[in-house]
């Protein structure tokens, strides 16, 4: 049908407004779309070929119906889209796209909002709505949200039937869905879980290992360990003796969590125990020999980590931390806060002295945000980073931070 040639008199220019309004309506609306168009002003000649082209006189509003049935007789498209491209004004490819991308969205929501309607937890509406608002939803069309929400609560089901922490993450994945990693860090299905997770606790502080830890799964344990420098262990099981092998060898020691789980760490009453973002400060340690026992973080603590700082917290350690100057390190120094360590030269003199340094060094520090979050232990870094809003990383003052750590255990 469309090998058809289009009339010229179709292609008049003089015609184009008509053609230009039919398509702007389905570029709105939709290619399903008809209903009515205004009647462009036309020439007394365009108009007699629109009412030639109609079969009757066109009216002040034109029927897309009507226009699309007349196209069709004269072979100049099967449909109205199909004839408005041949006429040189095809809807728009990107406005289809936004309409899909609209529609798909409204009933991945409504998909959603029909798998909350069916349980009874009371925070479920309130997750939904965080699921929509942080995008976990977005790519996805009504059967993917339906297939998301059932693992949701295929693993929030599983999870509820253990009477204590018996699994992992990876054998519940795998048992659950297949694949040992279909829970990974990452995937969307991860991501849903642990925002659940956080509304069924009410706990938005704590990290997403933490939220899995206290819903009944068992943490990683020979993965993530903690990395020590001269960490004083007393007694004479086999981790302990091995610390002490590591430190007179010069040597920075990595402790698993299966390790301190079966030999848990004992150290002296008033240990001075420095906890540090960056690895790169306990290496630092060991080259040096520092005096001092010092442990990395290594960003967001991992379950070793916390675990041993536990352990050495009963034993009746003094615990440390200090990170970079900037919103993550400042974050998780707030957390070892509330958790009980002290800061040590994460207070706004040590900020300032450090921005001091750099500027007598010629060195152009890197921009943070305007706001670095509460500092409870020093008010006035908030402050100062708010003014300054520079970011110092730990390595940069490494000497002052290990140098003067060192004197104070002496």
């Amino acid at each position: 049908m469309t090998d058809r040639l289009v009339p010229d008199s179709l292609l008049d220019p003089g015609l184009a407004p008509v053609w230009s309004a039919a398509r702007q309506q389905l570029d709105r609306f939709g290619s399903r779309r008809r209903g009515t168009i205004a009647r462009p002003s036309l020439s007394p000649s365009n108009t007699l070929t629109l009412e030639s082209l109609l079969g009757h006189k066109p009216n002040r509003r034109l029927e897309l119906a009507r226009l699309e049935e007349a196209l069709a007789k004269l072979e100049i498209g099967e449909t109205l889209c199909g004839a408005l491209t041949r006429l040189g004004h095809p809807p728009s490819v990107v406005a289809a796209q936004r309409r899909a991308a609209r529609l798909r969205s409204h009933e991945a929501r409504e998909s959603l909002n029909r798998a909350v309607a069916s349980r009874e937890e009371p925070w479920a509406p309130e997750w939904a709505e965080g699921m929509v608002r942080t995008g976990v939803i977005w790519d996805l069309d009504h059967r993917g949200v339906e297939d998301l929400v059932g693992n949701v609560w295929s693993v929030l089901d599983r999870l509820d039937q253990m009477a204590a922490p018996s699994i992992s993450r990876t054998e519940l994945a795998a048992t659950l869905f297949g694949s040992a990693h279909a829970l990974d860090e990452g995937t969307k299905l991860a991501g849903a879980v642990s925002q659940a997770l956080q509304h069924r606790e009410r706990d938005f502080r704590s990290g997403r290992r933490a939220l899995w830890e206290k819903a009944g799964i068992l943490p990683n344990r020979v993965s993530a360990p903690a990395l020590t420098w001269d960490l004083p262990a007393v007694g004479g099981s086999f981790l302990g003796e091995q610390t002490r092998s590591a430190s007179a060898a010069g040597l920075p020691l990595h402790i698993s969590l299966f390790a301190l789980l079966k030999y848990p760490i004992t150290v002296p009453r008033q240990t001075q125990v420095l906890v540090v973002e960056n690895p790169r400060l306990v290496e630092a340690a060991a080259e040096r020999r520092l005096p001092a026992c010092v442990i990395t973080s290594n960003g967001n603590p991992s379950t070793a980590v916390t675990t041993l700082l536990q352990q050495v917290r009963e034993s009746g350690a003094l615990i440390w931390y200090h990170g970079d100057f900037d919103t993550s390190g400042i974050g998780i120094c707030r957390r070892m806060y509330e958790d009980g360590a002290r800061p040590w030269m994460m207070g706004a003199p040590d900020y300032e002295e450090a921005i001091d340094l750099a500027e007598q060094a010629g060195i152009r520090l890197e921009s943070g945000p305007d706001d670095c979050g509460a500092t409870p232990w020093d008010p006035e870094l908030q402050a100062a980073f708010r003014r300054h809003h520079r970011v110092i990383h730990e390595e940069f003052i490494l000497d002052s931070v290990l140098d003067r750590f060192s004197e104070k255990g002496q």
